[in-house]
């Protein structure tokens, strides 16, 4: 996506956001994010403030709808999730005002200090948003059906297929097609779990970005934590311990036969997006998934 500047704006839509900023002095890019038309952290003599958005034309402006109307139900739920501040639309243009949060982005490694409070975080989030503070929030199982990614990398691009993904491309078919039932729930789970969306400041973590935030089971996040814990080099004995104890793996929906089908289905699900929408960004996380698909689906077996 192609990012504007602040300089890049129409000047009506600057002089909204500056009736609720105060004169911006400055303005720097994050570094990173890829959903959004324009993104910066504004400067002014009053602090910062982090705005982002895109024209009311684009295909990411219901997400964006999405993320203002979860985050106002936030503000008052949990502290993890930045605060909405604001909202302008003008100019053909949906931005909004969310507090700077201060922090660096989470080091997942072996070894880590983060992990720790990364793990208790997102315990913590699975308890407080369980039932969800948010109305109207679309279900995960819906997202998980859409877009299953086996039968739709059979049927497209079979050669894709590695050796092993063709031997098990039934029970991996199966899994999409079970997913859904699994996912059945009441808690608020962002869906969009790594280490650019989590922000540590010594043992305290805030958790950004819920564009993606959907309802389901409340152990939804920590599992997603798991293939980016092995993406990590992690082994999936390893990542799994580490998010058991959290409050939503407690919950009586986390079944092993759920997360197994789980684990394929987000396999699968990365597998078709990294072939729709190519990116390098995508490599260690899928690199997780597959481990972690074939050490559930496997046990401790080598497989084959």
């Amino acid at each position: 996506m192609h990012r504007r500047s602040w300089e890049d704006l129409p000047s009506t839509l600057r002089r909204a956001v500056e009736a609720e900023t105060g004169t911006v002095v400055r303005a720097e890019a994050p570094s990173a994010g890829r959903n959004s038309t324009f993104a910066a952290f504004l400067h002014t003599a009053n602090g910062s403030v982090f705005v982002k958005g895109v024209p009311n034309y684009d295909r990411l402006v219901t997400v964006h709808e999405h993320e203002i109307q979860v985050n106002a139900r936030l503000r008052d739920a949990v502290r993890e999730a930045p605060r909405l501040l604001w909202v302008v639309r003008a100019e053909g243009w949906l931005l909004a005002g969310y507090e700077t949060v201060p922090g660096e982005h989470a080091d997942l490694t072996p070894g880590s200090p983060d992990l720790p409070a990364v793990v208790y975080a997102l315990s913590q989030l699975a308890r407080q948003l369980t039932p969800s503070p948010a109305a109207g929030v679309a279900p995960l199982r819906k997202r998980y059906a859409r877009l299953a990614g086996w039968q739709w990398l059979a049927e497209h691009h079979p050669d894709q297929l590695d050796a092993w993904e063709q031997q098990h491309l039934d029970l991996l078919v199966q899994s999409d097609a079970e997913v859904p039932s699994s996912l059945l729930g009441d808690s608020l789970v962002h869906g969009d779990i790594h280490q650019l969306n989590l922000l540590v400041t010594g043992d305290q973590v805030r958790l950004i970005d819920w564009a993606w935030s959907r309802i389901g089971p409340p152990w939804v996040d920590a599992a997603l934590l798991v293939p980016r814990l092995i993406g990590e080099r992690h082994e999936p004995a390893d990542a799994e311990s580490l998010v058991s104890d959290t409050w939503g793996m407690k919950h009586p929906s986390a079944t092993p036969d759920a997360l197994t089908a789980f684990a394929a289905t987000t396999y699968g699900q990365w597998r078709r997006l990294a072939i729709e929408f190519p990116s390098p960004h995508r490599e260690a996380a899928l690199r997780g998934a597959c481990q972690w698909t074939r050490y559930r689906l496997h046990g401790n077996k080598k497989p084959s």
